[in-house]
């Protein structure tokens, strides 16, 4: 009997101890989602063993689809869970694509293919939200397309007309999710603290703390006024760089929210779309350094950068200047790791590994502790193909090798550098892809004399922010 009451206890236990950030959900609810979270893990894992049995392929034999059979393995069955749990497993599957120091490598790899995928929610549930959150301010749109424009797991969006003719869009939060994502919360600092308590290795990775800082970024994205503010810092420290040819689309303050974000529609094209650039009658390859630029404006400048700049969220606009969409994920960069960065900025364009080295330790990616040599000679391997005239690197190999010298010198590498990391996978991309194969993001001899350039700037305009 007091076994079978233990794991009620703890789930109210983990209920009570959850984030500050998040309403606290009844235990009702916990328990609940508890038994949909067992029931589809026990689904797919019986999808898994019975491929493990070699079922699964005689069944598709039998059928004639031999052709369309696909091996389920446990990382495979694992992701397709984590899809249809929803929004809230979804970002934890994105956050194991992203932590290849944390999770074994073919986890870490086969949730780059987690999907945000899911069908849109009902206008009429739209509608709701706008009057709830908007009150009478809902009668400032002449015009809502009832299509959404797009649907993923924590919102969508829609096109919208307002009553003085602008043209904007509305990023509408889906029913109900904060409550959901404060359910599952709970769940996962359960897991997290039951994992601690029966593993050493676990306790090592302190599961219940990557739990918490989860949960307070889910929390900070779910609160659409974040990421409403960043546009709006995004745009002042473009003015005050002297940028009049980058911004991110203007917020209407008055008709936004925590769940609901209405602001300017913007019109162009994807960078990711090298066609359509070239089409544009612009000079892509211009274009895309001034973007460049604008991004590691605002990481010198602000405590912040884009966190997510894939190509439906970095486009080229119908009047030839850069668009930055979709400020939800951000890396922000504290203070007082700011000048740790300049400093492996200058060091990285100087080609001065050790004191490359010393900039990762002013910045926290290093032990001070660490064997100085050996990492040096290390940093080299690393960082000095970069440099190859050839244009043979590619900055999709940098996150990896990064990890591999995080394991061999036991470092902590902190998020915003591998997150920065991350965007310079894509930017590398499109520079490639506009600039021919020797145009290296990192090492093009125009943008690295623009960020020479910048750094200066970027001190006054940090004083002029206070």
């Amino acid at each position: 009997m007091a076994q079978s009451l233990a794991i009620p206890a703890a789930v109210a236990t983990a209920a009570l101890s959850t984030t500050h950030a998040l309403p606290r959900p009844r235990l009702s609810q916990v328990l609940w989602r508890l038994l949909v979270v067992q029931a589809v893990a026990w689904f797919f894992a019986a999808v898994w063993l019975l491929d493990l049995v070699g079922l699964r392929w005689l069944w598709h034999l039998a059928r004639g689809q031999r052709e369309s059979y696909q091996r389920v393995t446990l990382p495979v069955a694992l992701r397709l869970a984590f899809e249809r749990l929803g929004p809230t497993y979804v970002k934890l599957g994105q956050l194991v694509a992203s932590g290849e120091a944390l999770f074994p490598p073919r986890y870490s790899s086969e949730f780059q293919r987690c999907l945000d995928r899911v069908p849109p929610f009902p206008f009429t549930e739209v509608r709701a939200t706008l009057e709830h959150e908007l009150g009478k301010g809902v009668d400032r749109f002449r015009a809502i397309d009832s299509e959404p424009m797009a649907a993923a797991s924590i919102a969508q969006v829609h096109a919208a007309t307002l009553d003085d003719g602008r043209e904007v869009v509305i990023k509408v939060q889906r029913p109900r999710l904060l409550e959901l994502v404060s359910t599952d919360v709970v769940l996962m600092r359960l897991i997290a603290r039951l994992s601690a308590w029966v593993s050493a290795r676990a306790r090592q990775s302190h599961p219940e703390g990557i739990v918490d800082d989860f949960a307070q970024n889910l929390a900070e994205e779910l609160d659409f006024r974040n990421e409403a503010r960043r546009m709006t810092e995004f745009n002042q420290v473009m003015r005050l760089m002297g940028t009049d040819s980058v911004a991110a689309p203007e917020v209407v303050r008055e008709l936004s929210g925590p769940r609901v974000l209405t602001m300017e529609r913007f019109r162009g094209v994807s960078v990711a779309d090298t066609a359509a650039v070239k089409r544009s009658g612009f000079d892509g390859q211009e274009r895309l350094r001034t973007g460049i630029r604008a991004w590691f404006q605002c990481l010198l400048v602000a405590d912040f950068f884009h966190g997510d700049v894939h190509g439906g969220n970095f486009m080229l606009l119908d009047d030839g200047r850069i668009g930055f969409l979709d400020f939800g994920i951000v890396g922000t960069l504290p203070v007082e790791r700011q000048a740790g960065v300049l400093e492996y900025v200058l060091a990285f364009q100087s080609r001065d590994f050790g004191r490359l080295g010393d900039a990762m330790i002013a910045i926290g990616a290093a032990r001070a502790q660490v064997d100085r040599t050996a990492f040096t000679r290390d940093l080299e391997e690393l960082y000095s193909p970069m440099f190859d005239p050839s244009g043979a690197f590619r900055i999709a190999d940098l996150v990896p090798n990064l990890m591999r010298l995080a394991n061999r010198h036991q470092l902590g590498l902190p998020r915003d550098l591998v997150l920065i990391s991350k965007q310079l996978v894509y930017l590398d991309r499109y520079s490639r892809a506009l600039g021919g194969d020797k145009m290296n993001v990192l090492t093009d001899s125009r943008i690295r004399e623009l960020l020479m350039e910048d750094m200066l700037r970027a001190a006054f305009a940090r004083q002029e922010r206070g």
